[in-house]
Parts: structure tokens; C-alpha cells; sequence
């Protein structure tokens, strides 16, 4: 009788989670779809999405990819515009420090060393992306995203807006250290950066 009811709500179980994962995908922006299956389609792997910094709980990945050859771990924000206007003109200050804390939590936990006062797993090793310390380089790319439900399509990839090489252990200070000169606005035939905006169909 226990083992029997031990089943049912392991079932139970499977069945909730099935319907939060349903529940989630449907509550996904539809940028962020248009977005996930360009790079899938281009050979990227997806890693997470939505993932949230363990050391503080407020930054917000959009997806986190490998490259296809496997050495870049990529934070991607997209930003998804309905009307005639460039929608990674949305990207403001804020949100760019918040990307920029993000690669270093990042690079800070696939070198080992610490990237802030709590530390490179703010007591969550769980909730860092596995194989980070195979990566070589780790950046953050912008996707802009025109239209809205199924009519949404990526427009403009801009990659490389911040960038650091995982060669070397950097040192324990360096989340002190101010992102560097941030990007200009960007349109489909200007370079950005490291990084390059090109058009997708």
C-alpha cells in the first residue's frame, strides 16, 4: 500500500513539473523564442534561460549558450521591438552593468576565484552552468527582435559587446573594475566593439 502510494505521487509530481514547464514556455516573451531558434539553428547550444546570478538574484540572463565549437560561453540579452524603431536601443545603462557583473560572476566561477564579496558561488555551486571551466573566452551578445508572437524575427546580432578570455586566472579584485567603454547605438552595417551587427533573415 505505501509503495503504491509512494508512485502515485511520484506521478504526481512528474505530471506538476510537466505542467510548469508548459506553463513557463508559454509565458516566454516571443523574442526570446525568435532568438533561441536562430542559434540553435546556427549551432549554438542552449544552456539555460532565465538564468539569474546566485550571488545576487536580480541579474537576469535572457539565454546562456555555448558556441558551436564549444569554447564560448555566451550570455545573449534580447530585446524585441513592435513598432519601426531599433529595439536594442532599449539596451540602457542599467541593464549593460548588469551584463557586465554577470560575465564576471561568470568568469569568476569557471576560474575558481573569487569575483566579489561573496564570493565566485555565493554558497549556490549548484546554480552555475556546468563545464564553465572548459570554456575559453565568455562574452555577451545583443539580439534585436522585430514583431510580435509568431510574426517575431531576429533582425540584428551584435556579439563580442563585452568579452573576457578565460586564459589566464584573473585577479580577485577584478570585479572592481569598471565595464569597459560601452557600445554605440548599432545598426545592421556598423561594427560594434570586438563584435559585429549582422543582419539574419
Amino acid at each position: 500500500r505505501h509503495a503504491s502510494h509512494d508512485g502515485r505521487a511520484v506521478a504526481v509530481a512528474f505530471l506538476l513539473r510537466g505542467v510548469r514547464a508548459l506553463a513557463n514556455r508559454a509565458r516566454r516573451d516571443p523574442g526570446e523564442r525568435a532568438a533561441e531558434r536562430v542559434l540553435r539553428a546556427l549551432g549554438y547550444r542552449v544552456v539555460a534561460r532565465n538564468w539569474r546570478s546566485p550571488r545576487d538574484r536580480r541579474d537576469e540572463a535572457d539565454l546562456l549558450v555555448r558556441s558551436p565549437d564549444g569554447a564560448s560561453l555566451v550570455i545573449v540579452e534580447v530585446k524585441r521591438a513592435s513598432g519601426p524603431w531599433d529595439p536594442l536601443g532599449r539596451v540602457d545603462t542599467r541593464k549593460k552593468e548588469v551584463l557586465w557583473r554577470l560575465l564576471l560572476d561568470l568568469e569568476g566561477a569557471a576560474t575558481g576565484v573569487a569575483c566579489g564579496p561573496c564570493g565566485p558561488t555565493g554558497g549556490n555551486t549548484h546554480a552555475y552552468p556546468r563545464g564553465l571551466r572548459s570554456v575559453r573566452t565568455i562574452r555577451v551578445d545583443l539580439i534585436g527582435v522585430e514583431g510580435d508572437g509568431r510574426n517575431a524575427v531576429v533582425r540584428t546580432h551584435v556579439d563580442g559587446v563585452f568579452e573576457r578570455s578565460i586564459g589566464k586566472r584573473p585577479r580577485a579584485q577584478s570585479a572592481a573594475r569598471p565595464p569597459p567603454a560601452l557600445y554605440p547605438r548599432v545598426s545592421n552595417d556598423e561594427a560594434c566593439l570586438s563584435g559585429s551587427a549582422e543582419a539574419l533573415p
